[in-house]
């Protein structure tokens, strides 16, 4: 469960950054994680799970450190001592973000479940601060997490069928979401859609978020989600669904699911995960290109 908010504060953002293919679109989300951060003041703590994401993590970190934050620092979480050491909970508590880094959040959950930096980075949440997650981390941030899909063959079966995915408990920085960030060169991203709405059918309170590729997420304090990034997100809605059968217990065999609702967001677009509804971006004076389209219109 989310760390309650203590009188006087207001709890911080949550941001799920979808897996990238070029580097222009990882500076963007990731500009974007800095600007929430606190730009030139942040002070970023970024928790890599393995050797992968620790080499991914430098990286980062060259970057952040080039926009000037204030102070990065990097932890390497690879097992649950690392989880337990005291200077790393101090070190949670004085940054302005977390990153998390690792594209195995069950490995991820095996390490941090029920640990004292796990309580920390809620805690850190709740006081304001900014958490988020990169590629598969993102989905460890939620109290539901997509574990994996039972069954990636090739064998024809249908497109939504019962037992499709295994959930596991997350670390529970919000319970409000769902979160796919499967890469889109993987055969799993076709059955995206899929995965969300068997999400949703076992628990119609969940919002389903499926990131597509260099697409990012985040969730604000007045329960705004919000899209960012160069492409969509689709968001599937289950509140007003009115039957499923998913509690028949059938091999692979087709699952009905009736009356929920499925959104398609680019950026700027919202969902409220309170009222659970969508919005178009805020109109603006701000042009979308400086230039205009055509040079008779300069004066």
């Amino acid at each position: 469960m989310p760390a309650p908010v203590p009188a006087g504060f207001t709890r911080g953002s949550i941001l799920f950054l979808g897996s990238c293919q070029s580097k222009q679109s990882e500076d963007q989300l990731l500009q974007y994680f800095w600007e929430e951060a606190g730009a030139y003041g942040a002070r970023i703590v970024l928790l890599p799970a393995d050797a992968e994401s620790a080499a991914l993590a430098g990286r980062y970190a060259d970057l952040f450190k080039g926009w000037e934050s204030d102070s990065v620092e990097q932890l390497l979480i690879d097992n649950r001592e690392a989880a337990l050491r005291a200077t790393n909970l101090e070190r949670i508590e004085s940054a302005t973000a977390i990153l998390l880094l690792g594209e195995n959040p069950v490995w991820l959950a095996s390490i941090l479940g029920g640990t004292p930096l796990a309580q920390a980075i809620r805690r850190a949440n709740a006081r304001g601060k900014v958490v988020g997650g990169y590629g598969g981390a993102a989905t460890l941030l939620c109290e539901h997490m997509i574990a994996y899909e039972t069954d990636t063959d090739e064998e024809r079966k249908p497109f939504l069928r019962r037992h499709l995915i295994h959930f596991s408990p997350g670390l529970g920085i919000t319970n409000r979401a769902v979160i796919d960030v499967t890469p889109a060169e993987s055969s799993a991203a076709m059955n995206r859609l899929a995965r969300l709405l068997h999400a949703v059918a076992y628990n119609p309170f969940l919002i389903g978020v499926g990131l597509e590729v260099d697409t990012g997420a985040v969730i604000y304090a007045d329960n705004t989600l919000e899209i960012f990034g160069q492409n969509s997100a689709l968001v599937v809605d289950g509140t007003e669904m009115s039957h499923t059968d998913i509690h028949e217990f059938r091999r692979s065999t087709p699952l009905s699911l009736l009356g929920a609702r499925v959104h398609a967001l680019g950026a700027n677009y919202t969902f409220h995960l309170q009222n659970r509804t969508a919005h178009p971006p805020a109109e603006s004076d701000i042009p979308d290109r400086g230039v205009p389209d055509e040079m008779g219109e300069c004066v």
